[in-house]
């Protein structure tokens, strides 16, 4: 994990927490997710990424982190397990997409 993105995964596991989740952070490059969140319902799995600009559309960001949302496939885990990317892009801060095993789609909050 690169000193740059470091601040963004702690903002990520705050915003997780302040969500109504226990939030666990797995720091490193070999992890397939950098945070875990548990709560009452269901358990969250988040890989974070902060880019450079934002993205043109959906698309754009499918083909841009198609390995990292592989990576997050293979996890598997329980049907009330959700796979999430968050991509903080500024000037515009916070993307959240859920991850699917044919694609993903954009929500509004985590």
């Amino acid at each position: 994990m690169s000193q740059r993105n470091r601040p963004v995964e702690f903002e990520a596991r705050d915003l997780l927490a302040s969500h109504g989740y226990f939030a666990l952070r797995y720091p490193g490059s070999t992890s397939p997710v950098n945070l875990v969140g548990f709560s009452t319902e269901e358990i969250l799995i988040v890989q974070v990424r902060r880019a450079r600009k934002k993205f043109s559309g959906i698309r754009e960001v499918y083909l841009h982190y198609l390995h990292d949302m592989e990576r997050i496939r293979k996890i598997g885990g329980p049907r009330d397990c959700r796979k999430e990317l968050w991509v903080y892009a500024p000037p515009a801060g916070w993307h959240f997409y859920e991850v699917f095993p044919g694609g993903l789609i954009e929500r509004e909050r985590p």
